[in-house]
């Protein structure tokens, strides 16, 4: 989970509340103290809410549970008179561009911005490969703003220098330009230039003490580029709302030009019925209401409407979520279950323990991967999709193990692999549990296979049909389907297959699946 520093002052002066009462609320905002170090404080902080990726996020949902201030935080949106000049730069396509005016800003403010710009970097931004963020005093920039290649050639003033170097120097000079050089046309990459020529910052490097962000600083333009349109405009949200939290003038200005940033909030149909009956508890709509504004959301005609940086708001279970968290968890009545039953293990289960028993004896190694995966997954069946994944390994859920013990098997360096992992997958919107075996050597075939099918089916008991069958990512004629008291199938491995998850050996991989057995 994240973990990051703030000042106790400065969530007091933004929130509006003493630490000691903030701190007593911080479990509703799924938020921990991890250190208290005199005047500042380390909380770690939920991974699915961005926007609480600095103190100015976190102070704006501790004015709504404090009730200093609720509902739809607020914003007043203009069409900027800054015109941005994009040319299409192919590593980095998209840029967004917004000022956020009237910003009173200070050492602590400014550390805060830095400190949410490369958590967003690190995490959403999968180390800026994703998108870039940068902030700048508009007031020290003649526009228009071209987004355009220069020369490696050329010469700016980096980011703590103070003299100007070549871009190439830079590269060699800083440690982001080490790092992160390594993601553009090093001898062209792609810069923001404005139109006295002042270079003001390397994509996605570093950028320029032309016009950065100072104490003195009342305007802050703040440019995302990147590769991910959704993303941008998720992370221009979070940006933009926590540089308003510093604004009196809750003004924002959109340039034009790029992809320019699109407000827009998220709309969730809700019914009362449905979130009472999941939480188990009987709200009111008044008192509905009064727990949605706590949460900094709002109530329309039977739809919640949910600001653009709460990107982590999907179904009306993630409104209920809030709801059960404003109420406070320790105050749901408790009541005792209305039957008793007594506990058993479940046939699944037991099933599960026997084959783990079993494939161990036969010299396998088990393995235990995520439920979650990359894209390759699709090689095998048709996974579902993450609409908002942490992490592009993780966007799908598995609806097959065979891609993640391939990628095992290519890790390792013996002359035979024998691998196994028995566990959940999800197939048409529901979860099975399946066993998964994979053999990789020289001259490995499908009878080879088929020895092991027989084997479990012959030690579990159960009767098991071999019938020849066809699979995609199989080798043709060298696959079959099981039935009988359990289903499944097995094949010899595509060789196609195999080289994208860069695996060079032979492979045989075999499925049972661990329900509905007969």
């Amino acid at each position: 989970m994240p973990i990051i520093e703030i000042a106790k002052f400065d969530l007091e002066r933004l929130a509006n509340i003493k630490f000691e009462e903030a701190a007593k609320l911080l479990e509703y905002v799924k938020c921990e103290i991890e250190e208290d170090v005199g005047e500042k404080v380390r909380l770690e902080v939920s991974h699915d809410r961005p926007d609480h990726f600095s103190v100015e996020g976190l102070a704006r949902t501790l004015k709504g549970i404090a009730e200093v201030e609720v509902g739809l935080p607020r914003i007043t949106l203009l069409q900027s008179s800054i015109e941005l000049k994009a040319e299409y730069i192919e590593e980095r396509p998209y840029i967004s561009m917004a000022v956020v005016r009237g910003v009173k800003l200070d050492n602590e403010a400014i550390r805060q911005l830095i400190q949410l710009q490369e958590k967003l970097h690190d995490t959403y931004g999968r180390g800026r490969r994703r998108f870039a963020i940068g902030f700048y005093d508009i007031s020290k920039i003649k526009p228009p703003i071209y987004y355009k290649r220069v020369s490696q050639e050329d010469e700016y003033v980096p980011l703590g220098f103070d003299k100007p170097v070549k871009i190439s120097e830079m590269y060699k000079l800083t440690e982001q330009g080490i790092k992160y050089s390594t993601l553009i046309n090093k001898e062209r990459p792609p810069a923001l230039v404005d139109s006295a020529g002042q270079i003001m910052v390397i994509i996605p490097v570093l950028g320029s003490e032309c016009c950065k962000i100072t104490e003195d600083t009342h305007d802050v333009l703040i440019d995302v580029t990147g590769t991910d349109l959704r993303a941008i405009n998720n992370v221009m949200s979070i940006l933009i709302y926590a540089l308003l939290e510093r604004s009196s003038t809750k003004t924002v200005e959109i340039i034009t030009g790029g992809h320019a940033y699109r407000h827009t909030y998220h709309r969730i149909v809700v019914d009362l019925e449905n979130i009472n009956d999941l939480l188990g508890i009987r709200l009111s709509i008044q008192d509905f209401v009064k727990l949605v504004e706590k949460a900094r959301l709002s109530y329309q005609e039977g739809g919640v409407l949910a600001p653009p940086y709460r990107i982590n708001m999907l179904s009306w279970v993630d409104v209920a979520e809030e709801v059960a968290i404003m109420l406070g968890y320790n105050n749901f009545p408790r009541e005792a279950p209305k039957i008793s039953t007594s506990g058993k293990r479940h046939i699944t289960e037991v099933l599960t323990e026997e084959v783990r028993r079993i494939l161990l004896s036969m010299g396998f190694v088990e393995v235990n991967n995520y439920v979650l995966t990359d894209s390759s997954i699709a090689n095998i069946c048709k996974p579902a999709h993450i609409i908002n994944p942490i992490s592009e390994l993780y966007g799908y859920v598995r609806c097959s193990m065979i891609t993640q013990l391939i990628v095992t098997a290519s890790t390792m360096r013996r002359k035979e692999i024998k691998l196994f992992e028995v566990g959940d997958v999800v197939e048409n919107g529901r979860t099975w549990r399946d066993a998964t075996f994979l053999l990789s050597r020289d001259g490995v075939t499908l009878t080879d296979g088929l020895s092991v099918i027989k084997t479990l089916c012959n030690r579990l008991g159960f009767t098991c049909q071999i019938s020849e069958t066809s699979l995609e990512w199989g080798i043709p004629n060298r696959a079959a389907s099981i039935r009988g008291d359990v289903v499944g199938y097995i094949a010899e491995v595509n060789p196609g297959l195999l080289l994208k998850l860069r695996h060079t050996l032979p492979t045989v991989v075999g499925v049972l699946r661990l329900e509905n057995i007969k």
